[in-house]
């Protein structure tokens, strides 16, 4: 994942791979929630790596 480290993008790029995934996601799974979308919005401002972010959600869903 380090091709998509916060340090090695930018802002823009994060939004494109970001958007990507979405779009993919549409394809057949459930669609995201609110606050998983609030979760990649903090990766595309560079507040959290996505390997921060998958185990946020796994943590919630866990629970």
């Amino acid at each position: 994942m380090n091709k998509y480290s916060i340090a090695n993008t930018t802002k823009e790029q994060r939004e494109k791979f970001v958007a990507e995934a979405e779009a993919i996601n549409l394809l057949g799974a459930e669609p995201l929630t609110k606050e998983n979308r609030d979760l990649l919005q903090t990766y595309i401002d560079g507040e959290n790596e996505l390997n921060d972010l998958r185990k946020m959600i796994i943590d919630k869903y866990k629970k």
